[in-house]
């Protein structure tokens, strides 16, 4: 079941394991978040399933969303085409732990910030970098960022889109498991094995209780997320900062 070349998934030892395949930079597409969303689901459904890792190959875990499609940018609504589906992660019942072992920014960032815990190392990049792209948050970014790192570290992150490696990310608690890059998967496994030698009907119920409302409150502000995205991807600004964001330079923004 949803298997493909750039995204795959199986269950070993009561671990789910979900690839992306989409080297080196990992861009995401809404394709790929109803994919991530479907095996997350199936995955919910399967008794032997306890836990679920995330995990990319190559540099990056996930570096934003791929603006070289130009639906995104000029023709789809945000929320109808992307975030509707990013939603469904949020609503998925196993625990989810994401490696990242480079680069987390933007949208990748928020697709981070949908699983329970983050391993990571010095080497990796998170960044929530909206600003100097002239954009507006997503992924429920709005909710998820304040919620683990504090009300004023995330206005901090999204105001400057100060880049923070993976030491600095552990300190402020933006990742859970700070390890060498070589050891992340044996890390992630081990906590994911700590997990599932609880009882799963335990753990169902005390991730319920924490997680209680907050997938409708990421429906409620993706939706405001979706609408300011709608509007800014249709300004000179954004533009330039995408363009600025290709050609690896600081943007020349005019306000308008």
């Amino acid at each position: 079941m949803i298997s493909t070349n750039d995204l795959s998934h199986y269950i070993n030892k009561n671990t789910g394991f979900i690839k992306i395949n989409r080297p080196p930079h990992n861009f995401f597409d809404e394709d790929l978040i109803k994919r991530i969303a479907d095996i997350l689901e199936f995955l919910g459904k399967d008794n032997l399933c306890r836990s679920v890792i995330l995990y990319s190959e190559g540099k990056n875990f996930c570096a934003g969303a791929d603006f070289s499609k130009s639906n995104f940018i000029d023709g789809c609504n945000i929320y109808e085409n992307l975030y509707k589906q990013a939603l469904r992660i949020f609503r998925t019942s196993k625990p989810i732990i994401a490696i990242i072992q480079g680069a987390a920014i933007g949208g990748g960032l928020g697709l981070a910030l949908s699983a329970d815990f983050r391993v990571t190392c010095k080497e990796a990049k998170f960044s929530a970098n909206f600003g100097k792209l002239g954009f507006h948050q997503g992924f429920g970014t709005s909710i998820t960022l304040p919620k683990i790192v504090g009300y004023q570290k995330a206005k901090y992150l999204l105001l400057t889109s100060k880049r923070l490696n993976g030491e600095d990310a552990f300190k402020i608690g933006l990742a859970d498991i700070l390890t060498d890059k070589s050891l992340l998967m044996e890390k992630a496994i081990d906590l994911a094995n700590e997990i599932n030698n609880s009882g799963p009907l335990g753990i169902k119920s005390i991730r319920n209780t924490i997680n209680e409302g907050l997938a409708d409150e990421i429906e409620k502000i993706v939706k405001i997320e979706a609408n300011e995205q709608n509007k800014l991807r249709t300004t000179l600004d954004f533009k330039e900062g995408i363009r600025a964001s290709i050609e690896r330079r600081e943007p020349n923004f005019i306000g308008k």
